[in-house]
């Protein structure tokens, strides 16, 4: 008993250590049937990020993703005003089909670097829209509904 206790404290020390990064700001919004072809997932910061920050976006996904990358297209703006506009490819799996991230069960979360050390200029608020961009070779139409994407987030982290 004592053993088993022991081991419980470890466990709860290092993963209490492993997350002690308090972001900004974190919001994750769910994809239940899919991601839209035409649907952006938007978040809205309303706090001032007053230091200097890393902006990462973070995608949940199961066995049903079709691909072993996936193709993003990422937009910042302040007020009316867009400040950045990013074309991105991440890497999903690894070349013998397994997949990256981290989880336990079959949903792999995979926190992907978006932005280093960005520095908020002007006064909030701040709205991060990302669009998948994903299209399959030698077709001339897009799927309407992206599978396997379970939940997309944005995190903004303080750089340290």
């Amino acid at each position: 008993m004592n053993k088993s206790l022991f081991f419980l404290c470890i466990i709860l020390l290092i993963t209490g250590t492993a997350c002690s990064e308090t972001p900004y700001f974190r919001q994750d919004q769910n994809t239940p049937n899919g991601w839209g072809l035409n649907q952006p997932i938007v978040f809205t910061v309303q706090d001032p990020i007053d230091t200097p920050s890393d902006v990462f976006i973070h995608l949940r996904n199961d066995a049903s993703y079709p691909f072993s990358n996936i193709f993003l297209i990422a937009n910042l703006r302040v007020k009316d005003s867009l400040i950045s506009s990013d074309t991105l490819e991440y890497a999903m799996a690894k070349p013998n089909g397994e997949w990256l991230g981290t989880g336990f069960t079959s949903v792999k979360e995979s926190k992907l670097w978006w932005k280093n050390n960005w520095q908020a200029l002007l006064p909030p608020p701040y709205t991060v829209e990302i669009s998948q961009a994903n299209r399959v070779n030698g077709r001339e139409k897009a799927a309407a509904q992206l599978a396997g994407i379970v939940s997309v987030g944005v995190s903004i982290n303080p750089r340290e």
